[in-house]
């Protein structure tokens, strides 16, 4: 997980290869379990222990090849997974707050899916990046594109599944 282009630009490598490697990478193998595990409100407790695990076993990684990588201390990462409808679903997950630019506030997987959610036709990643103090980045991760779609002032985490929603043409309930 070693990459320089991260420690030049002042970039915590635990925050962003937690965000643009390792969970995007976990989304992309595997959009029906994903989705299908992140619904589970049953299981809330234990999915963000995992989520917390994973937020620490990125750290050992990056340890491993960088000794002196800074680790991001944290209690839990909060999610949520919200239906839109019986075939749309977002989970957005809350990261500890950003400092330098490429870090983000929020990660939002959009899942467009069978109705009993086994197969994920389309998934979609989006983060909102932290760019200045008062500014965020609306970014999308493709299989090899960080793409940014947008400036804008910094959001909540319901601006921000307003903004996926907007992008990926889901209709406002009425």
């Amino acid at each position: 997980m070693k990459d320089n282009s991260t420690r030049r630009k002042w970039i915590r490598n635990h925050h962003y290869f937690f965000v643009q490697c390792y969970f995007y990478g976990f989304v992309q193998r595997h959009p029906a379990s994903s989705l299908e595990m992140y619904s589970d409100e049953d299981n809330r407790n234990s999915i963000e222990e995992g989520l917390l695990e994973s937020w620490y076993w990125v750290y050992d990684q990056i340890q491993e090849s960088d000794p002196n990588a800074e680790k991001i201390e944290i209690d839990k990462l909060e999610y949520s997974a919200i239906s839109v409808d019986e075939f749309k679903t977002i989970l957005v997950i809350t990261l500890p707050p950003p400092q330098a630019t490429t870090e983000s506030y929020f990660i939002g997987v959009y899942y467009h899916h069978s109705e009993d959610k086994d197969t994920v036709y389309e998934f979609r990643y989006f983060t909102l990046e932290y760019h200045d103090e008062d500014n965020s980045a609306f970014c999308e991760l493709k299989e090899v594109q960080h793409c940014l779609i947008s400036f804008s002032e910094n959001l909540t985490e319901s601006e921000f599944v307003e903004k996926i929603k907007c992008i990926t043409n889901v209709k406002k309930a009425t």
